[in-house]
Formats: C-alpha cells, sequence, structure tokens
C-alpha cells in the first residue's frame, strides 16, 4: 500500500475548484497519467456516480472504475478506483485560503496481482506519479494550462524496465539469456580473488564456481562460524579448491581497514574483487560509529575496502572490480545531503535501492579513475534470484515469485563471468545483466552529473575522514 498526500494552493473560488476537481469526468484535463474519462451515469455527480477512468499503464490504456462513496459539496469527496491490477481510494478536501483555495488530496494506491510483487519498487515512482497529477490540477485551475503533458512516470518505467523485468529478471528470463552463452572455462589459476558476503547466496555460489576455475578464493563474512562452514563445504565439493578465510563486518569501518591490512600483508597479489556483501533493513539501525548500517554495508564499507585495495590491483593488474547491485537502484537516485536517511522517514527498500545506486556511481567513478592503470570496474545486476536475503527481508515477494526465481547460481553466474571470461577482459563502467551491458538510468531523477558524482564520492570521504 503506498499513500499520497499532496496539498496545493490556486486562486480560483472554492466552488469551482471543487466543481472541477471533484467529478473525474475532468481528470483527463489535468492529470497525465489520464487518457480518457467518461461519466457513466446521467445527471450531475453525487454519491454513487461511477466513471470509466483509463489509465495510462505499461504501454496501453487501463480501464479503472470509479465510484464516489462520499459527496460533501463544497468542502470533500471520496472515490474509490478498482482495475485488474490497481485499487485506489481517493480522497479530496477543499478549503477557503486567503487567496483563493486550498486542495488536500490523499490517496491509497494498492497494487495487484504479478504488478504487487513490485510494490516495494515502485513505491517512490507512485509518488513522483502524484507529484504530476497535483502539478496538473494546480495548472489547470490558475489557467495556466498544462502544456507539455507527458506519460504519467508509472506508465514509462514500466515500458522502459519493469515489465520486461518481470520477464527478463526471472528464472525464465536467465535461461532465454543462457542459450547464447559461451562456456565459461577460463583457467584462473594463480589469480587471487576476493568475495565479500561469501557465506550465502550469490556470494557462495560466485566463490564455489571461481574455485572451480582454479582460483585462490578469500571467503569474505562477518560471522567466523559461517565462514568455516562454508569453507569446509566448498573443500568438499570443489577439488583442490584453493580457499582462505577472512572474518569483517563491512558495517565497521573500524573492521574493514583491518581487514585491507590482513589482505595486504597476506597475498602479495590481488587479481579480483567482488563486492557483494549487503543488508536489507525494516528498522533504520546506526552503527557504533554513528553510520546508518544499510550504507555501511553496502557502500561506504565496500568503498573504503576498494580504495584500500586498489594500488595491489593496479600492481596485480590485470585486474577486476564487480559490484553487485539490484534492479531497485533503478527507482532511486543518491541523496548527498542526506546520505544517512536521517531527514526523513526511514524506508528500508528506499534505502537499500539508494545504497545500490551508489555503487553503479562508484563504478563509473572508479572506471574514469582506473583509465590505463589496467583494473576493470564494473556492476552487475543478478535478477530475482533465490537467497537468504531475498527470503528474509521480502518474505511476501518470495513466496509469490517461488516458482520464478533463479537460483543462486544462476545469478551468480554473470558475477563469475565479469570475473574470469577472457570476453570481459576489457569492458569497464558498465551494468550488465546476463553478460550483457543494460543501462544504468531509465528515469531522469536517478541520473547524476559529473559535478554531483565528484560531490558524492566527496561526501563518503568526508563520512570515513571521521571514522
Amino acid at each position: 500500500m503506498t499513500l499520497i498526500e499532496r496539498t496545493i494552493e490556486v486562486r480560483r473560488p472554492l466552488a469551482e475548484c471543487f466543481a472541477f476537481a471533484a467529478d473525474f469526468a475532468h481528470i483527463a484535463s489535468w492529470d497525465p497519467g489520464v487518457a480518457r474519462s467518461d461519466r457513466l451515469d446521467d445527471g450531475g455527480p453525487g454519491v454513487g456516480s461511477r466513471y470509466r477512468v483509463h489509465v495510462r499503464f505499461a504501454g496501453r490504456s487501463v480501464p479503472m472504475s470509479y465510484v464516489i462513496e462520499e459527496w460533501q459539496p463544497p468542502r470533500r469527496v471520496v472515490l474509490r478506483g478498482t482495475s485488474e491490477s490497481v485499487r485506489a481510494l481517493d480522497e479530496i478536501r477543499f478549503e477557503p485560503s486567503a487567496t483563493g483555495t486550498r486542495i488536500d488530496y490523499r490517496a491509497n494506491i494498492e497494487l495487484t496481482g504479478a504488478v504487487g510483487l513490485l510494490s516495494p519498487l515502485l513505491a517512490s515512482t507512485l509518488q513522483r506519479v502524484g507529484d504530476d497529477a497535483l502539478a496538473g490540477l494546480s495548472a489547470a485551475l490558475d489557467g495556466t494550462g498544462c502544456s507539455g503533458r507527458r506519460p504519467a512516470l508509472v506508465h514509462r518505467v514500466f515500458d522502459r524496465l519493469l515489465l520486461p523485468g518481470l520477464f527478463g529478471f526471472t528464472r525464465l528470463g536467465y535461461l532465454r539469456a543462457a542459450r547464447n552463452f559461451a562456456p565459461l572455462d577460463d583457467d584462473l589459476t594463480g589469480r587471487v580473488v576476493i568475495v565479500t558476503g561469501a557465506t550465502s547466496g550469490l556470494g557462495r555460489a560466485a566463490a564455489e564456481r571461481l574455485a572451480a576455475l582454479g582460483a585462490r578464493v578469500v571467503l569474505v563474512g562477518r560471522d567466523s562460524t559461517k565462514c568455516a562452514a562454508v569453507e569446509r563445504e566448498l573443500r568438499a565439493q570443489v577439488d583442490g579448491a584453493r580457499l582462505d578465510m577472512e572474518v569483517a563486518d563491512l558495517a565497521s569501518m573500524r573492521e574493514v581497514r583491518a581487514l585491507a591490512g590482513r589482505l595486504l600483508e597476506k597475498f602479495p597479489a590481488i587479481h579480483v574483487l567482488v563486492n557483494n556483501a549487503g543488508v536489507l533493513l525494516d528498522d533504520r539501525e546506526v552503527t557504533s560509529e554513528g553510520l546508518e548500517r544499510t550504507l555501511a554495508t553496502n557502500l561506504l564499507g565496500h568503498y573504503l575496502l576498494t580504495n584500500e585495495l586498489l594500488p595491489r590491483l593496479s600492481e596485480s593488474a590485470p585486474a577486476r572490480i564487480v559490484n553487485v547491485t539490484s534492479g531497485g537502484m533503478y527507482t532511486q537516485g543518491v541523496k548527498v545531503a542526506d546520505l544517512q536517511m536521517e531527514r526523513e522517514p526511514y524506508d528500508g527498500v528506499v534505502a537499500y535501492a539508494r545504497s545500490k545506486r551508489g555503487q553503479v556511481l562508484l563504478t563509473e567513478h572508479w572506471a574514469t579513475a582506473l583509465v590505463g592503470r589496467g583494473v576493470m570496474v564494473n556492476a552487475m545486476h543478478p535478477g530475482w534470484a533465490e537467497t537468504p536475503g531475498v527470503e528474509r527481508s521480502l518474505p511476501r515477494f518470495r513466496r509469490a515469485m517461488a516458482r520464478l526465481l533463479r537460483t543462486p547460481e544462476q545469478g551468480a553466474d554473470t558475477i563469475v563471468w565479469l570475473a574470469a571470461a577472457r570476453q570481459a577482459e576489457r569492458e569497464t563502467g558498465k551494468l550488465w545483466l546476463d553478460r550483457a551491458p543494460h543501462p544504468a538510468h531509465v528515469l531522469p531523477w536517478t541520473r547524476q552529473s559529473e559535478a554531483e558524482r565528484r560531490a558524492f564520492v566527496a561526501a563518503l570521504d568526508q563520512l570515513l575522514q571521521a571514522r
């Protein structure tokens, strides 16, 4: 369920505002997400009046049925809308103001069926749809028109990413892509590969396959018992596996610095770093160092570890860095002024998505900074995979998509390909899914200029200076 609340003030009298906005026969003239609206009853609007509203949605016009449940002119109207994939309850209140009329708009939107599985990813997008609608209403009532109207953002994001993702991010999408994969049999003997978050899910699957290709794999995890268990399991499963274990919590900058020191002391050469460890939390947590835990684990710890190891990676060139991101990052940009989400209500899914967007920004930053130094840096999206993190943090999603989730091995395939394959040895600065480059942005507010990217990196440096 997504709650949208907006307030606007216009210069038009109260009665005129109510007559226009409360009658959804007019909604297509102010909401850019609506293609057409028809009242299905004769006479004026009132309780029980019905509308057919054609919403622009996922490349087509989807009809929604609306009915007026409460009608209190000229102060309040409540309408309920339903379709095959959306339920909405809209309440609009009108109050006189010193300059005209104040309009308070409140909508509860619930996505259902297959689309409902994407609710965590679409929450911020729906908020921006609300912004577009109320901006259109304000322009229409103040007589400034609605020039430059465009399809609602929810329409564009489904067209360009999320509906294709319903197939492409699933196990079926992987199987389709895998038909064109060349065998991955590169010999990594003599190569040292560090994998964070190696005790389960994608990290464990990647570590096992990299070990099978002959690499010396360093398993990094925060739980010593789990690390030891995974090391034993991999030695039993991979003949001649060369494994090392390092225990560190990437949410602790002190532990990350100590980890980097041990790695540099132990390994004269480091060839691959896989930044995979991550968390998705329901509630905001702060570490003993004063850092929001999602930012610290998913982003800041990897930023520090990578920077500490960059000189050794350069000395060991050709070398590679693989950043494991998530499709959720498509819905978010980074907020440099509030990296730790201290100024807005905490949303674990949004915090996670922003940290994953940050990983893509760092991929672009490092790829530029390392030109000519023999270190290739790429990000990858694993698709929707069956991992302990998904089971713990998104249980409803996991239950609904259980038959379509990728295995950890399928999700980790592109990690291994970017780390090992000869075909990937000259690729840098890109985002990958199923061994193919993908656009890093589909929504305008997720894009950052070069100056904004530098400000983001400077903000991370400032956080580290105090710790």
